[in-house]
């Protein structure tokens, strides 16, 4: 017997066995129990079910049988009506509301077993509160069919060109993208791969994955912070990268806009430490990660992303590497983007939160956007912006209600989705490119030119020199540095709200 089944068989409470017909307490959202009492209909000898309770009463949910009360509930249930077992059917992603119940059962004298639910029963996790608990990482959840998208096959022979026998740099390794890259990248033969991370445990994380699946492979973990510009310098003397892929980056847009010097630090400046070095060693080869939100941004750090994308333009005229940039939009799955985000919620029983009902976002999977860069990076010629084929926008509460459906839930029902307001920073829709920018082809569909002119040398001279005396001055407010990057980005917008 695996441990899976161990655990089935030895859930719930060691009573006798109830009697024929017994009267039955069925515990769990409305949909499991509708799922469950239906079930029961069909079992012989026959279950009397009493009623039901749900992790919070809703008069609103019609599970099929009456709705005796919420979890918070179960004893006064208990002593009002004569019940002789309970069933309980929680989908295990509520995992906080599926403990706490299992603790309340265990401290009751009924008789109760775990019925795992058909949803979970169709996934594969069977596993009963008390054995072993699964994980509910992004690979538990299909994140392809939840944004309908399935990616295009990769131009291997043109990324092996660019990156067979090379030795490659990856800023931000231990983030979602970086960390991606870093796997990909392994495919194609490099001589050796360099991962650059502040955060240690990312850096350890990725290091050892990357030698366990590649044992021979030329490696580095580089415990190093892109913004200090002499160890940046010292760090490419040393190693001596020929290619480069920048993910290094602070991406989220309400925390930015209460942190604007240390978007421009590492976002701006960051980019300028890396993107010099690799100018004054002969890198190959740079390729920044962007963002739509670069595009007539309306955040402090959209702005800073769009202020990156103009300093490697600016130095593409001159340098002898090859500069690029790679736009898309968000990436289902990101460590802190809005998956984790609703499945830590699911795991409370909800509710699943969203900012605006007209919300809407461009989305790719973490292994398509990785996977397109090292294309785009393949394909450059110095200072494009290379756009990714984002498909349609997403609406986010119709991705938040497929979202519940995809873990076994009925929204509104099971779980609420609850508006909040939009968050500082934030747009209602994300542009991809400017209006009057060139879109022009390249061998692969998924991924496009957007040809734009770089900045003057004048502009970009008085933008570093803006910034850098923002950068020397002590304490200084939130305001001045959102001014210097509104007066720096006339295309700047204002936020739906912030």
């Amino acid at each position: 017997m695996d441990d899976s089944a161990a655990s089935l068989a030895r859930i719930g409470s060691p009573l006798p066995e109830p009697p024929l017909a017994a009267a039955t307490l069925l515990a769990g959202v409305a949909t499991s129990v509708s799922q469950l009492r239906n079930g029961l209909s069909t079992v012989r000898p026959a279950v009397r079910v009493v009623g039901c309770l749900l992790p919070q009463a809703d008069g609103a949910a019609d599970p099929g049988c009456p709705v005796l009360g919420g979890f918070d509930e179960l004893e006064r249930v208990l002593e009002q009506h004569p019940v002789d077992q309970v069933l309980l059917s929680l989908p295990l992603a509520m995992s906080g509301p599926l403990e706490a119940m299992v603790e309340r059962l265990e401290r009751s004298d009924i008789a109760w077993r775990f019925m795992p639910t058909l949803a979970d029963q169709l996934a594969g996790r069977t596993h009963a509160p008390g054995g072993p608990r699964p994980s509910f990482g992004r690979d538990e959840l299909d994140v392809a069919r939840l944004i309908n998208r399935q990616p295009r096959p990769l131009d291997d022979a043109a990324i092996r060109r660019a990156l067979q026998g090379k030795r490659v740099l990856i800023t931000g390794a231990g983030g979602s993208i970086g960390s991606e890259l870093a796997r990909i990248v392994c495919r194609f033969d490099p001589a050796a791969l360099l991962l650059v991370e502040r955060s240690e445990n990312a850096l350890f994380e990725i290091d050892r994955q990357i030698k366990r699946l590649h044992p021979a492979l030329e490696r580095a973990a580089l415990l190093h912070d892109v913004t200090d510009a002499d160890a940046t310098l010292d760090l490419l003397d040393r190693d001596r990268p020929d290619v480069i892929f920048h993910a290094a980056a602070h991406k989220h847009v309400p925390m930015m806009e209460g942190h604007p010097a240390a978007a421009v630090e590492n976002n701006f400046f960051g980019t300028r430490s890396v993107a010099d070095a690799a100018d004054r060693f002969g890198v190959e080869r740079f390729v920044m990660i962007s963002t739509d939100k670069a595009v007539n941004p309306s955040s402090v750090m959209g702005a800073t992303k769009r202020l990156a994308e103009l300093y490697i333009q600016h130095l593409n005229r001159t340098s002898r590497t090859i500069y690029a940039m790679v736009r898309f939009g968000n990436v289902l799955g990101s460590a802190c983007s809005v998956l984790p985000i609703w499945g830590d919620q699911l795991s409370h029983g909800g509710p699943i939160t969203v900012t605006h009902p007209q919300m809407t976002r461009y989305f790719m999977t973490i292994p398509e956007a990785a996977g397109l860069v090292l294309q785009a990076g393949a394909y450059a010629d110095g200072g494009e912006v290379f756009l990714l084929d984002m498909g349609e926008p997403v609406n986010i509460l119709g991705l938040a209600r497929r979202f519940v459906r995809l873990r076994g839930f009925e929204p509104d029902v099971d779980i609420e989705v609850r508006i909040t307001g939009v968050r500082p920073g934030e747009k209602l829709f994300e542009e991809l490119a400017y209006s009057g920018e060139d879109k022009r082809p390249t061998p692969h569909p998924s991924v496009a030119i957007w040809a734009t002119d770089p900045p003057a040398d004048a502009s970009m001279a008085a933008i570093v020199t803006a910034f850098e005396r923002l950068r020397r001055r002590r304490g200084v407010g939130r305001d001045a540095i959102v001014a210097a990057l509104r007066s720096s980005l006339p295309e700047m917008t204002h936020a739906a709200a912030g």
